[in-house]
């Protein structure tokens, strides 16, 4: 566990179990006497949302280590994709959306992240 003020844009963080990437870090003035918080922009892992949270600047944060490869995808169900590391070869079952399963066939490459033992292949805005 780090504490809120370790957080820099670019770095990882869980936080109510959804993993989110800082995009902007502001100190605000809050509170009768002065006390300063940390304002947090972070948008979430999956690309679908950006949140503006509040941090005290000792609360404790979750750091996550996100780390992208590439894979190919092996065969997708309307619901499930299973795709191969590129480099390791392991075969695995991986989330999406839905509009990123509709968007891919077999045999193309995409951009997976393991996070917590979960799988996820990310928008290709991200690749």
């Amino acid at each position: 566990m780090a504490i809120a003020t370790e957080l820099q844009k670019g770095k990882y963080f869980e936080h109510k179990g959804e993993v989110f990437e800082v995009t902007r870090k502001e100190l605000v003035n809050c509170g009768t006497h002065s006390h300063t918080k940390l304002k947090i922009f972070a948008k979430a892992l999956d690309g679908k949302s950006e949140k503006t949270m509040t941090f005290a600047h000792n609360d404790k944060i979750d750091i996550v280590d996100v780390f992208k490869k590439k894979a190919t995808v092996i065969s997708k169900t309307d619901d499930n994709v299973q795709i191969m590391d590129s480099i390791s070869y392991e075969t695995m079952d991986a989330d999406a959306e839905q509009d990123i399963i509709k968007s891919i066939n077999e045999g193309d490459e995409v951009i997976y992240v393991n996070v917590k033992n979960k799988v996820l292949i990310l928008p290709k805005k991200f690749n």
